[in-house]
């Protein structure tokens, strides 16, 4: 990628990420925490009131006085009298129609009735009994019309129960203290619904004939309750008939509806009404009133003060053009572009080979803002004491998620990288704890001495050590930010260590078994991680090497070996030019047997072909590894050692038989570039080593002296062939380490032929 490029891209990542930033944190609290001093720290300096201001109730106080006035409301039931009046009218009237009933049908049935001259009188009076009997029956069965019509004290007794029943009030409501008293309720009267109120105070207030009392709660009563009530009274008046008793009940149960109602609304409106009366401040303070002398501790009363007075403040300045906000936000796009700025100079993105990678960064930022964003926006709500979620002692700071990003750019890139975003989330998490400097420092602290396990990064089991010197290092964290507030306890210090050792493993397990293997699909970025897992025998793409092509198989093994080694004499990625080596000749799988390591029985298929179709068969393993590495999804960066480790180099062999060849055949016309890779050239050191580790290699296998002289020779010649041909001139590979590279060949080699003891009998 072009440097241009990469700068304009760089410059867009810079703009986004800091208008995210500005739009993300705008917040004047945060800008006007800096003057803001800690529960339990000693106050640096006697403050004055400035101006005249209230002290407001926090949301909790104010609801929780709210919630109080509520409850002193008694629920407002309303006694109808016109109700009540038209109930016990229409029981009168029906028991009227039973007296009727009844001496029409004593009459009937009076001795003399059936005298002729009586016939027609009798026929009338057998006709209205049978009228009124038609109209009783549709409210009451036979058993209990018969008992009742011909009994004048029982419906006497009846009605006067009735009324003073209808006088206690029948309630449209059960008022119940709990759940379970309801459902003892329900299933003792066997009703499947019925309208309730769950009601814990011991009166109510009862609205009758326009004038409001105050009665106990026990006076409101369900018609279930009330009719049990009244049908007791009757069965002591009438103990022995039981037909009567059976009539009594029916009639109860038929007559009686509510006449005392629940009003909801305006039960609703009172409570509305006394919320809305409640004040939202606990006091006010004068000018010239001292708040705090210097030395004093910062207890809760104190902070209640000075927040009234910043919030007093703050209204001032909202006359003002230019405010707190408009300083945080030139900090924050400060800190953004020096971030951004960083990554001009940083090696590791002076790499990238793509703008994809370089707008991986540019996620990561983010991500980072974002989530702090996530936990500031939450932490209004869960630190309200009724949502009990952290305790008291705990500073809620350290559970902002500071070590998200930082561990995963530790592991995607390097460590210089991982402290670049360790230096951005400390900054951030410093601002938004109040620009405060000593929250700034501990935990830029912190991160440099949790991400040191991550450098190198070769096992997952890596990220529990991580976690492991990040709890002791927050330990260390805690204790100093505890020390500088003056709050140091044993209780506060341990929560606080749980809760901020719990964010810590989350950030990195959600880091480590996510977001890690996420960047890496999306970005096309390879980590050690993956490079590790592609070092397996048993994947897919090395089990076909091995399968199809033994030998070539065994050259890649032992110039993996090689290439590791040499490569850590530069501080070049070993790992990578390892894996690289393994996969480089995946190629010559498709034909094997053109390649000398996996002829045998000394069969070579080029003595019987032309020396172009043999050199498009070379060159054309290159080109078929990567249709293969495509295949089998190996990474890009893998990839390229498969593409470049022959660079652009000459196949001098058949170059030579084909020169041969033309003299004898002056017709025939030999190219150089026809038998020439086609490159591209190395790109890397990595790729530059593993060209250098595969001729170095193959041409020691072939040789015949093996003393030191002769590889020493056979190592200079080779780099410096390839040196000539400019085959290192588009990587950044200097001469002095093509020095060490020659120095580490040696030693590898030298070690790997070194002149064995011979045995008994050995010639």
């Amino acid at each position: 990628m072009k440097k241009k490029k990469k700068k304009l891209h760089l410059f867009l990542g810079c703009v986004l990420v800091a208008a995210i930033a500005i739009f993300l944190f705008p917040d004047k609290n945060i800008a006007m925490q800096a003057d803001h001093p800690h529960l339990g720290q000693l106050s640096t300096r006697t403050i004055i009131s400035p101006i005249n201001f209230d002290i407001p109730k926090s949301k909790q106080e104010i609801e929780a006085e709210r919630q109080r006035a509520e409850e002193k409301v008694n629920a407002i039931f309303e006694y109808n009298s016109d109700e009540t009046n038209r109930i016990s009218e229409d029981l009168k009237q029906y028991l009227h129609k039973l007296a009727q009933y009844g001496s029409l049908q004593a009459q009937i049935n009076a001795p003399g009735s059936t005298n002729p001259e009586a016939t027609d009188t009798l026929q009338m009076k057998v006709q209205q009994a049978s009228r009124i009997y038609e109209v009783l029956k549709q409210r009451l069965s036979i058993t209990a019309i018969k008992p009742l019509s011909q009994n004048a004290k029982a419906r006497d007794s009846i009605l006067s129960v009735f009324n003073q029943m209808l006088k206690r009030g029948i309630s449209n409501t059960l008022l119940a203290k709990t759940e379970t008293e309801l459902k003892l309720f329900m299933e003792s009267y066997n009703v499947q619904d019925i309208k309730h109120l769950i009601y814990n105070k011991t009166t109510v207030a009862m609205i009758r004939d326009s004038e409001e009392m105050t009665l106990e709660t026990s006076a409101i009563q369900p018609l279930q309750r009330r009719i049990d009530e009244s049908f007791a009274q009757l069965q002591q008046a009438f103990p022995s008939d039981q037909g009567l008793q059976s009539a009594f009940y029916e009639v109860l149960y038929v007559f009686s509806l509510p006449n005392v109602f629940y009003l909801e609304k305006e039960t609703s409106a009172r409570k509305a009404a006394a919320r809305d009366k409640v004040t939202l401040i606990k006091g006010m303070i004068p000018r010239g009133m001292e708040i705090v002398k210097q030395g004093d501790p910062i207890t809760k009363e104190i902070l209640e003060k000075m927040e009234a007075l910043q919030q007093a403040q703050q209204k001032e300045e909202n006359q003002r053009t230019l405010t707190a906000p408009f300083g945080q936000s030139i900090i924050l796009a400060l800190i953004i572009i020096a971030f951004f700025f960083y990554f001009f100079y940083n090696e590791t993105v002076r790499k990238f080979k793509s703008p994809r990678q370089l707008w991986s960064l540019v996620l990561l930022a983010v991500i980072q803002l974002v989530s702090f964003w996530a936990v500031h926006y939450l932490s209004n709500s869960l630190n309200r004491p009724e949502a009990m979620v952290l305790p008291e002692g705990v500073d809620f700071m350290w559970l902002y998620p500071f070590a998200f990003t930082p561990v995963i750019a530790t592991v995607l890139f390097n460590y210089r990288l991982g402290i670049a975003f360790s230096v951005l989330s400390s900054m951030i998490f410093g601002i938004l704890n109040g620009y405060d400097l000593a929250a700034t420092i501990t935990v830029l602290a912190v991160l440099i001495i949790s991400l040191v396990p991550l450098t190198k990064i070769r096992y997952r089991v890596q990220f529990i050590y991580a976690i492991i010197v990040g709890i002791l290092s927050m330990s260390a964290a805690i204790s100093i930010m505890f020390l500088l507030r003056n709050r140091m306890s044993f209780e506060a210090f341990y929560q606080t260590l749980i809760a901020a050792s719990a964010n810590f493993a989350v950030c990195i397990a959600i880091a480590s078994a996510f977001f890690v293997h996420l960047m890496e699909r999306i970005f096309g970025i390879t980590t050690v991680l993956t490079l590790m897992e592609m070092s397996d025998f048993n994947r897919p793409a090395l089990k076909r090497i091995s399968e199809l092509a033994p030998g070539t198989f065994h050259h890649s093994i032992q110039v993996s070996n090689l290439a590791e080694k040499v490569a850590e004499s530069i501080e070049a990625n070993s790992l990578l030019v390892r894996v690289m080596a393994l996969y480089h000749d995946i190629g010559k799988t498709m034909r094997p047997e053109f390649f000398t390591e996996n002829q045998k029985q000394g069969i070579n298929p080029h003595n019987s072909l032309d020396p172009a179709q043999s050199v498009k068969i070379i060159i054309g393993h290159v080109t078929q590894g990567y249709a293969l590495a495509q295949e089998y999804k190996i990474p890009e960066l893998v990839a390229a050692g498969i593409s470049e480790h022959h660079g652009t180099t000459t196949i001098q062999y058949f170059y030579h038989k084909a020169l041969e060849a033309a003299k004898e055949d002056p017709t025939k016309v030999v190219k150089l570039e026809d038998f020439q890779y086609k490159g591209p050239k190395p790109q890397s050191k990595e790729t530059a080593i593993l060209m250098l580790a595969d001729i170095i290699e193959a041409t020691s296998r072939s040789m015949s002296n093996m003393d030191s002289e002769a590889l020493q020779e056979m190592i200079h010649n080779t780099i410096q062939g390839r040196f000539n041909e400019g085959q290192f001139s588009e990587c950044n590979l200097s001469v002095r380490e093509l020095f060490k590279l020659e120095q580490a060949f040696l030693r590898s080699l030298d070690g790997t032929y070194h002149t064995r003891v011979k045995y008994p009998g050995q010639k």
